[in-house]
């Protein structure tokens, strides 16, 4: 019996029926659902391939050319200030098309797989710049405390500060979550962890709820709600931050939730903590994965004592000694 044709589009919605069921997060689910559905696109209306049987090697090399490019709709679903499409998200999109056609030949949707010879684009080293001393305090003065939507803005960037947590994390946090010392969170996966609170942080948690929280409905359970009395989404607080630090006049360095985390780890590691202690607090389970988060830290590490180590000061100092020598004060 001849193998029916199936079209890409419909075998997408099955990989991503089989995704749902693995209870991937919610913005994992969109990031692959958005790739693929700009892949499928492309893949029907500049490449007239509609079956999922008829694509090759070629063609999701073609796709990836595109996305280099900026050609492939990208720009739509990814809106960005320039054209340039960065290698991390290009290395997204290759990603995500092995694991579709992966599952594909897991399926028997396919008897081969032409994304396994697919080649992963080479990632630039690249340095997240992470919040100093005076931009989040400057951001926490952005905040109106005497406002239930200052109060918890201001309560929220301490929360991010002092846990690291995921975007995903501080959304889904409700009630029960609080605890003396610690919050209970569920990341990815929906593996739950305890993640440690400093008594300042808790302090401005208890005072938000009993003092600002107002819930339009009294069953609404997630601690952080928007101005309509609803939970917060995770949009909704990155626009919120990215509010913040334009009225707190942020610039070199991405005002967001994610360099919060960031910023989170290396200040752990400043203050003497225990890099797999962080590991653990930020939910990885790899601490190749922490890594990633301390090249910053590296790199401010790596210059704090520069002028004890730089050839010029060197230099300098032994021209001031070789003058102060022929001026007879040795």
């Amino acid at each position: 019996m001849a193998r029916k044709k199936m079209k890409t589009r419909d075998a997408i919605q099955g990989y991503m029926l089989r995704c749902q069921s693995k209870k991937l997060s919610h913005r994992t689910m969109e990031w692959y659902e958005q790739k693929l559905a700009c892949f499928s696109k492309f893949m029907d209306e500049q490449l007239k391939i509609i079956d999922l049987t008829s694509i090759t090697l070629w063609h999701l090399r073609t796709f990836i050319v595109a996305v280099q490019e900026g050609k492939a709709g990208t720009l739509t679903l990814h809106p960005r200030k320039s054209d340039k499409v960065s290698d991390l998200t290009v290395k997204g999109y290759v990603q995500v098309l092995k694991g579709f056609f992966a599952w594909c030949v897991d399926e028997e949707l396919l008897k081969n797989n032409p994304a396994s010879k697919l080649d992963n684009p080479k990632v630039s080293n690249y340095i997240i710049p992470t919040f100093d001393d005076s931009q989040i305090n400057a951001m926490l003065a952005a905040c109106d405390l005497k406002t239930p939507l200052g109060y918890r803005d201001y309560t929220i960037i301490l929360l991010l500060l002092d846990t690291g947590i995921r975007l995903s994390e501080l959304c889904g946090l409700r009630l029960e979550d609080i605890h003396k010392g610690y919050l209970r969170v569920f990341g990815k996966g929906s593996k739950e962890r305890e993640v440690g609170m400093c008594a300042e942080t808790a302090q401005h948690i208890w005072k938000y709820v009993h003092k600002f929280r107002s819930a339009k409905d009294e069953n609404e359970q997630h601690v952080f709600l928007n101005r309509f009395g609803k939970s917060l989404t995770d949009s909704g607080v990155a626009q919120t931050i990215a509010d913040i630090g334009k009225r707190a006049g942020i610039t070199g360095v991405r005002v967001s939730p994610h360099t919060f985390r960031h910023t989170y780890a290396r200040m752990y590691l400043n203050n003497g903590g225990d890099v797999y202690k962080l590991s653990r607090s930020l939910g990885h389970s790899e601490i190749g994965t922490t890594e990633e988060y301390l090249k910053d830290f590296k790199s401010r590490d790596a210059r704090k004592d520069h002028d004890s180590f730089s050839p010029v000061v060197r230099l300098k100092q032994s021209q001031k000694k070789a003058i102060q020598k022929s001026d007879g004060l040795f």
